[in-house]
């Protein structure tokens, strides 16, 4: 049977890249984001692979809205098998000239959008024999990085739920996993010659869906990816 996929977050780059790689696998794939029309078209072209797509406009930031966003995947396509909790907001300054407001932005899209959706998942998948929950980190989930304090904080904020959350329900069968993207990710925008120096985004797609596919014997909690070449 299909597995049904949300993909919390997503944007041109890695989360389209996951959508169509969970979906050219079959998958049934819900994007939620705030960008409607991106999320339409890009359902759009999921439809033509060998799952399908559903665009559903999301504030992740307001638990009712998320609420509402997994009733409409639900009628849609069942039960939530698997959550990629991807969205994360940017505060890219130093503790001198980060503001109150996004510090809390950046608090609230990561770890708290990624919470609102867990809780929404969950019991889909402790009803439903098991599931995965990939959560996406950076180099600042491990090291905190200078001038990016809302970032460092969301990040590891982020690594920590993983943990917890993997602890609690990998013995239900749920797979809790977390992705450091340790380096840049090449993007349709980015235009440095030097590409080798960039992740593929179509590459840290097939991790995660390897994360998705792994036996539960030999499940992995925490992966890195990075590019081959040092840039950073």
């Amino acid at each position: 049977m299909p597995r049904t996929a949300v993909i919390a977050g997503v944007g041109p780059g890695l989360g389209a890249a996951i959508a169509q790689k969970f979906a050219h696998e079959g998958c049934r794939v819900a994007l939620l984001a705030r960008t409607e029309s991106y999320i339409q078209n890009l359902a759009a072209d999921l439809d033509d692979t060998e799952g399908t797509g559903l665009a559903v406009q999301t504030d992740l930031t307001d638990a009712e809205d998320v609420t509402h966003a997994f009733e409409s995947v639900r009628e849609m396509f069942g039960p939530v098998d698997v959550l990629v909790n991807h969205a994360s907001g940017g505060a890219w300054n130093g503790i001198i000239d980060l503001s109150v407001e996004e510090f809390d932005n950046a608090m609230t899209v990561g770890p708290r959008g990624g919470f609102l959706c867990a809780k929404e998942s969950v019991p889909d998948m402790l009803g439903n024999e098991g599931g995965t929950i990939i959560f996406t980190g950076a180099t600042s989930a491990m090291r905190g990085r200078e001038g990016a304090l809302g970032f460092s904080a969301a990040k590891f904020a982020v690594r920590g739920m993983a943990e917890s959350m993997a602890r609690e329900l990998g013995p239900q069968g749920v797979h809790v996993a977390h992705v450091v993207i340790d380096g840049q990710i090449r993007t349709p925008d980015v235009e440095d010659t030097n590409s080798a120096a960039y992740l593929d985004p179509v590459a840290i797609a097939e991790n995660y869906w390897h994360l998705v596919e792994q036996d539960s014997s030999a499940w992995t909690l925490e992966l890195d990816l990075r590019p081959h070449v040092e840039a950073f």
